[in-house]
């Protein structure tokens, strides 16, 4: 019986490794690792390519390919991000109809696959080719600039090449930025595409009212293993979010037409009678059967039922499914989210059905476990499990996952 390829593969790596820790030369035997690790790097981020360009992990419920790393690593998210990162950089890219794409930067790739460079030294090209800087300058100047720093990136540290960059980057953008000549005032934009999202945009005059929000936002886009690797307009906006998602669930004085801010989801009496598989917030977003799932586990919720005209029935009172009291019981237990190795505190989190309530689940401490929003959407959308049979959370992962770990 042929043993499996990977199999093999394996055990000659193991063999290789046994005979490099027995060499009398520690310093070859250093470069022989060295290179080996090199290759591995390479062979790790041609696979992460192959499989963000064939979406495995999204057809297995993840939203994006580091969330799924993660979970199937073991990695923090500064560390699948970095390899994400390297992977759309140097890796193998291929267009609609399959036909082979050179690399996003070339001659780093080049580098790279020769064994010649290191992650870190992608990871600092990347981040010089996507600054502002280089958004500033003419294609012809990035490409030469791309070239450069692959080249010397061969012989200088990451270090060096992030200085080297700067300059040639400083250097072909003489003008620098251009002015903001508008008048400093306090004002804040928002504006809504078809699909729900939005965007905003601010200028705040007012030292005081500047701090207090920077403030805010910056208490909670501290480095932690959930957000390093992002970058800091994706923490703001992160922040943002759950500084106006805590508003909405604990701020007794705001009010939007003359009661407390709440979501209104509406719903199609068909698909209620159908277990929902489709809602849209007054905003105008849909949700997702995941995401209406998710929001149905711990907030407060005015329904709107519509029949096949889509004409209201029945707009439904607000009530609270989790009651303050029951929350306080779920955190003192759980202490924020119940996730192992999230420091998110209770404050941040939301209140999970391990089995969901439409199913017959009660709403009982037995029941219910304390979940950040990224892993109360990984509950929701991908094969995670909950065990509550010892009285406290245990995270089981998708069968999918142990199987890979346990094979051959």
């Amino acid at each position: 019986m042929t043993e499996n390829p990977l199999a093999q593969a394996a055990s000659l790596i193991e063999q290789a490794f046994t005979a490099l820790s027995d060499s009398a030369d520690p310093l070859a035997a250093l470069l022989v690792l060295e290179g080996v690790a090199r290759q591995v790097d390479r062979a790790k981020v041609a696979a992460i390519a192959a499989v963000e360009r064939d979406g495995v992990l999204a057809e297995k419920g993840y939203r994006n390919t580091v969330a799924g790393l993660k979970d199937l690593l073991g990695w923090d998210h500064d560390t699948a991000r970095r390899h994400v990162t390297v992977a759309e950089h140097v890796g193998p890219r291929t267009a609609l109809d399959g036909a082979p794409l050179e690399p996003v930067l070339p001659a780093t790739a080049a580098a790279f696959e020769a064994g010649a460079v290191t992650m870190r030294h992608v990871e600092i090209i990347a981040s010089l080719m996507n600054s502002r800087p280089a958004a500033r300058i003419s294609l012809a100047d990035r490409i030469a600039i791309e070239a450069s720093l692959g080249e010397a990136a061969r012989t200088f540290t990451p270090r060096e090449v992030r200085v080297m960059g700067l300059e040639l980057l400083a250097a072909a953008d003489l003008d620098g930025p251009e002015p903001d000549e508008r008048p400093g005032r306090n004002e804040l934009q928002m504006g809504a595409n078809a699909d729900g999202s939005g965007w905003l945009r601010g200028q705040f005059e007012d030292p005081l009212a500047f701090a207090a929000i920077r403030t805010a936002i910056e208490a909670r886009t501290r480095p932690t293993p959930e957000n390093r690797g992002t970058t800091a307009a994706e923490r703001n906006a992160a922040a943002l979010a759950e500084i106006c998602g805590f508003a909405l669930d604990f701020d007794d004085t705001g009010e939007v037409a003359g009661e407390r801010p709440r979501l209104v989801v509406t719903i199609s009496l068909t698909d209620l009678e159908n277990r929902a598989r489709s809602a849209m917030l007054d905003t105008g977003g849909q949700l997702t059967p995941g995401q209406l799932r998710r929001l149905a586990c711990d907030a407060q919720l005015i329904p709107v039922l519509l029949d096949e005209r889509s004409e209201p029935v029945d707009i439904g009172r607000a009530s609270r499914t989790i009651s303050p009291r029951l929350r306080r019981a779920v955190a003192a237990r759980d202490h924020g989210c119940a996730h192992p190795g999230c420091d998110r505190p209770p404050s941040w989190c939301e209140v999970h059905h391990v089995i969901e309530w439409q199913h017959g689940g009660p709403t009982d401490l037995r029941n219910l476990v304390m979940l950040c929003c990224q892993h109360h959407d990984q509950i929701h959308s991908t094969e995670w499990r909950i065990d509550m049979s010892s009285g406290r959370p245990e995270f089981i992962p998708p069968p999918w996952m142990t199987d890979l770990w346990t094979a051959p």
